[in-house]
């Protein structure tokens, strides 16, 4: 369906966008933040001080990617605390009256998965630094919330991983969904999170 913008349609808030985009920004920064300091943590090619050679280097370097995980991660966390108390107290716009009812409570029941994961992910990995007493962010310790228990520690860390994993894939899918609304179906979905006028949802 072509855009038609004879009908009225309203945007978020200027604060549901900025909220949004600002996530979205996060989350763009920390997935090769975490791929990368996983590789060179535990696969990336390195001889050590005997001259053999070894998989993995923690180093300044690796701790410094490390850090800004942490950091982006506890980020991530509260700001989507923010994002989904502002969502459930204001609301949201109605959604576009072109697309099939199908395809919008597909839409909401992606999204709240979204958000349901973006809590579940940074939770499961502070428990994972906390079990394993990996706190150290920039020469400063975040609080322990468990007891020590480094196989704990190791296996909460998987599922941080694979929490992860799927929290990537449905952000590819929220990604192709706005791609399909606004360049094949063209309807005006994604409008309603650009910096336009904004009506109070």
């Amino acid at each position: 369906m072509a855009q038609d913008p004879k009908y009225e349609l309203p945007t978020y808030t200027p604060t549901a966008r900025g909220l949004h985009w600002l996530i979205a920004l996060l989350i763009l920064i920390q997935f090769p933040i975490a791929f990368y300091m996983t590789y060179r943590g535990y696969e990336m090619p390195a001889v050590n001080d005997k001259g053999e050679a070894v998989k993995g280097v923690f180093d300044g370097v690796t701790g410094f990617f490390y850090s800004w995980h942490k950091v982006i991660g506890l980020t991530i966390f509260f700001l989507v605390l923010i994002r989904l108390a502002y969502r459930l107290t204001r609301g949201a716009p109605r959604p576009d009256p072109s697309v099939p009812k199908p395809l919008t409570g597909i839409s909401h029941l992606v999204h709240w998965l979204i958000y349901a994961l973006l809590i579940a992910v940074p939770i499961i990995g502070y428990r994972g630094i906390s079990y394993g007493r990996y706190l150290d962010v920039f020469g400063f310790s975040l609080p322990a919330v468990t007891e020590k228990n480094e196989d704990l520690s190791k296996e909460v860390f998987e599922w941080h991983e694979r929490a992860a994993i799927v929290l990537l894939l449905l952000v590819s899918l929220h990604i192709a969904a706005a791609i399909y609304h606004r360049f094949f179906r063209k309807d005006r979905v994604v409008e309603r999170m650009l910096p336009k006028r904004s009506l109070d949802a």
